[in-house]
């Protein structure tokens, strides 16, 4: 574990944002004995958010390493996924085109942020608290405003407040969410639920549609009570769909005819659109994974956006996580992203006894530097996976991996390709 010093003058830091960012940054800043407080708008645990992730496994380490999360966390680790493509109408499995050597560690979304929470002081997190407004009231001293009228205020306030983040328009208003023409849509099925769990044993089968465009991921990750024993596992899945932009406004309509702006939650899509998309996969996948898909139940959708910034901080305000550049999902950065802001910057303030501007300036080229390259290596993918890809039910080895090393470029400071030359 690391523990800085305390700050020979206490500095008071206001995050807003009580999810992945937000709680490693409370951490961080906590443990070198900074008065923070922790501003999140919902009451309760944190769910619905994505049962699987997956991150680099030397993330992970870092994570142990700093106590952030515990030393016996619950994951899987891969080393290998393979580029698989239907072949018939009555292929069961589809043909494999190349096995890609990674280093991945895949977990579940809540493991992660339990973990995290409970190292963030009670005393700190506040629930249930909107953030209305957020304003400098000199050059050292920002204050944030609440739905329940209260004022507080802060040395240094860090958005941590996800994709629609309140403090990216306050520090870069023309810097605007850009639709990418595609949804991500997702599932879980327990393991118990699968009659054959051999396919998915060791490996993440990466699917193109084949006559249409798209992309289908599948994972174990760990159950819902952490559990990584067979037969006690989560498979997920996430499906990348495109939908145009004048079709995204009715795709994002829930069964209840409400219209949603941002994610369709679990369990509340319309089974008419539900039923479609099954369909669409067991026109164009593999039996065995479209079987998957269609057991699925209480499916999930969201629209893909990204953004890049040219600004991480102002004064006396910052971004941190998804707040700051947003990357497509399957670059398998945004943990990486979310915590290492936070770590950098704890770290510099160290560096820099607490001079807060000065640690700031210096943050900030970094991890503008690293939110342009995880976008292009977005832009990479999705260009692989999505609107250009390749026909894994025909293509040989040598042509798959030829046409994965001149797509897509992984940032040195970013990877899980197991061979930083593939």
């Amino acid at each position: 574990m690391v523990v800085h010093t305390n700050p020979s003058s206490i500095v008071k830091v206001g995050i807003i944002g009580g999810s992945i960012a937000g709680c490693a940054a409370a951490i961080e800043f906590s443990r070198a004995g900074y008065d923070v407080t922790v501003f999140e708008r919902s009451v309760g645990e944190l769910k619905g958010r994505g049962a699987g992730i997956g991150t680099p496994t030397s993330m992970l380490r870092s994570l142990i390493e700093r106590d952030l999360i515990d030393e016996d966390f619950p994951y899987f680790s891969l080393s290998e996924m393979p580029f698989t493509g239907r072949v018939s109408t009555t292929d069961r499995l589809g043909h494999t085109a190349w096995i890609m050597p990674v280093d991945l560690a895949l977990l579940n979304w809540g493991d992660l942020y339990r973990n995290l929470r409970k190292r963030v002081p009670e005393d700190c997190y506040q629930q249930g608290k909107t953030v209305t407004a957020v304003k400098m009231l000199d050059q050292n001293t920002a204050e944030i405003l609440l739905d329940d009228g209260s004022a507080h205020k802060f040395n240094l306030v860090i958005f941590a407040d996800g994709y629609r983040s309140m403090g990216r328009g306050l520090l870069c208003p023309e810097a605007e969410l850009k639709y990418r023409g595609y949804v991500l849509w997702r599932g879980v099925l327990p393991e118990s639920e699968l009659q054959d769990s051999d396919p998915l044993e060791t490996a993440i089968p990466r699917l193109t549609y084949k006559g249409l465009p798209g992309h289908l991921i599948l994972y174990f990750v760990p159950g819902n009570d952490g559990s990584i024993a067979k037969g006690e596992r989560l498979v997920n899945w996430a499906a990348y769909i495109p939908v145009r932009d004048e079709d995204l406004p009715e795709f994002l309509v829930d069964k209840n005819g409400r219209q949603q702006t941002s994610s369709i939650p679990p369990g509340n899509m319309r089974l008419e659109e539900e039923n479609r998309l099954k369909t669409l996969m067991r026109q164009h996948l593999p039996t065995y994974y479209a079987d998957i898909v269609s057991a699925s139940q209480d499916t999930f959708a969201q629209p893909i956006y990204t953004v890049n910034i040219p600004v991480y901080y102002r004064d006396r305000l910052c971004l941190m996580g998804d707040a700051g550049a947003l990357a497509q999902p399957f670059t398998g950065s945004g943990v990486f992203k979310g915590v290492n802001n936070a770590i950098d910057l704890m770290d510099l303030l160290y560096a820099y006894a607490n001079d807060v501007g000065e640690a700031l300036r210096d943050w900030e080229k970094d991890q503008v530097y690293l939110g342009q390259r995880l976008v292009i290596l977005g832009e990479q993918m999705e260009q692989a996976f999505i609107w250009k890809p390749l026909d894994f039910s025909q293509a040989d080895e040598q042509t798959t991996a030829a046409w994965w090393k001149e797509s897509v470029t992984f940032p040195e400071e970013f990877t899980y390709a197991a061979d930083h030359d593939s």
